[in-house]
Formats: structure tokens, sequence, C-alpha cells
């Protein structure tokens, strides 16, 4: 377990340059932009999940430019501590994230003097918290099997998977069925909301489980 936390703060300390005012202020004003301008938590908290997969990879981005994989071979340290490390790594960035958009997101609502409803906001936070979480369990296999450049794009088509499928939905069933489905699924899920929580959290928990066994048996039989 120590090396595993060890290695996720190698992790953090890797993104360290890039976590500064100048850009806490930009992220800030573009938070401030998108929620003034729709009214939405939900915009802003999604855009400020996103961040958290776009630095989730950064890791990797730096390991290739700096041969840094090829260094981690000859300390004492085993590549399913990496795997575990990264993963380490990837959950804390995303919890923290989930709680600085909850803060900005309720923040600029209360400056701006719009209406909210404070369960669901929770709700879509942990809704986006979860799509993303999604987004980087489909993601971190890929990175370990092909390395970053050759895994750069597939690693998007996630994110273009979800708005496709609901694309594809509506013309094939009719957005007059999926729209009210999707809508039933919300509302069912404000009025049980316990009972969602814990499905979410198994769902969520066996569905990163199984990104890290995957991730650790395509790292451990990468050469370098």
């Amino acid at each position: 377990m120590n090396k595993t936390l060890a290695f996720a703060k190698l992790d953090y300390l890797t993104i360290k340059s890039y976590l500064n005012w100048k850009t806490s202020l930009l992220f800030l004003a573009v938070f401030g932009f998108i929620g003034y301008g729709t009214g939405e938590p939900a915009a802003a908290i999604g855009m400020c999940m996103m961040y958290s997969v776009i630095f989730a990879c950064y890791p990797f981005s730096v390991g290739e430019k700096n041969g840094t994989d090829t260094l981690y071979s000859t300390l004492p340290i085993t590549k399913k501590n990496i795997v575990s490390g990264r993963y380490a790594f990837t959950i804390i960035l995303n919890l923290i994230m989930l709680a600085v958009s909850l803060v900005v997101s309720i923040g600029l609502l209360t400056v701006f003097s719009r209406e909210f409803v404070l369960l669901e906001v929770l709700l879509t936070a942990f809704i986006c918290f979860a799509f993303f979480s999604l987004v980087e369990a489909i993601q971190l296999p890929i990175y370990f099997k092909f390395g970053y450049t050759k895994a750069k794009f597939l690693t998007y088509l996630p994110l273009l998977c979800f708005p496709a499928s609901i694309i594809i939905a509506n013309n094939l069933i009719g957005a007059d069925r999926v729209l009210p489905f999707l809508t039933n699924i919300l509302v069912w899920a404000e009025s049980n909301i316990v009972l969602t929580v814990i499905i979410a959290l198994v769902a969520w928990v066996g569905i990163m489980c199984l990104s890290a066994v995957l991730s650790h048996k395509f790292y451990k039989n990468r050469e370098f």
C-alpha cells in the first residue's frame, strides 16, 4: 500500500506544475461563464469533472516523453504497484475535482442569484463523477496497453460514444421514447436516493476493479 500511495504521489508531482494560480483563474473564468450563461449547475460540474479526465492522462504523456516507464523498471516497485498507484491517483483526483465542482457551482449560483435545489446539485455531481469515472475506466487500460501516443486517439472515443449512442437511439427507437425513458430513470433516482447511491457504488467499484485487472494484464505484458 505504501508503494502504491508513493507512486500516486509521484503522479501528482508530474502534474503539479500545471496546478498554479493562473490555471485556477482560467478554470474559474470558464466555469463562471458557463454557470452564468446556462444557469445550470450540471454544465459547470460536467466541465469541471472533464478536466479530471484530462489531468489523469498527463502522467502517461510525461512518462512517455521522458522515458520514465523504463526508469520504473529499475526501481524496487512492481508493475502492479504502478497500475494500482495510477488508479489511486486517478480516483483521488476525481474526488478532489468533485469537491471543487460542487463548491464552485454552488458559489456561482449563489453569486448570480440563481435558484437551485441542493439535492439536485449533489445528484448531478455524482452522475458526472460516475460518467467520467466510466470514461477513465475505459481509457486507462488502453493507455497501459499502447502508451500515450498510440492510445491518444482511441481514448477520446468513449467521450463521443455516449452522445453518439443517444443520437442513434433517437433515430432507431425515436426521441418520443428515449427521452421519456431517461427522464423516468432520473425521476426514479431522485425518489430512491439511498438505493441509487448503493447501486451506483457497487457498479462503480465493479467497473473500476475490472478496469484495473485489465490494465495490469496489459501493462505486465508490455515491453519497453
